[in-house]
């Protein structure tokens, strides 16, 4: 499954600092033309919470984007942790997604 992390992780990790600097904010993202990945996080807390059966037009839009960032994001080089055991950009950008690497 690519979204695996359950509402509660995915909260629990956009509450914690790493969270809160993970991902574009929503004014960095526009300015991009970009969608953000906080954005997509508070998406995912909505989607988990509904029936797929009553899932908004939008909402399967999200979960379009979501599937192809994750997967393009799972299939680039690079490590997910830095030489000092710190999370890398590509680590905090597949977790804000709701995609822990590690499951």
């Amino acid at each position: 499954m690519l979204v695996n992390m359950t509402p509660r992780e995915l909260q629990r990790f956009l509450d914690s600092p790493l969270g809160k600097v993970a991902g574009l904010s929503a004014a960095a993202a526009r300015a991009q033309g970009i969608k953000s990945g906080r954005e997509s996080a508070r998406w995912i807390l909505r989607m988990k919470a509904t029936p797929v059966s009553q899932w908004s037009a939008v909402m399967w839009q999200w979960a379009k984007r979501q599937v192809a960032f994750i997967k393009r994001m799972r299939g680039m080089r690079g490590p997910l942790l830095d030489n000092e055991g710190n999370p890398t950009r590509k680590l905090l950008s597949l977790l804000v997604w709701g995609h822990d690497p590690w499951k």
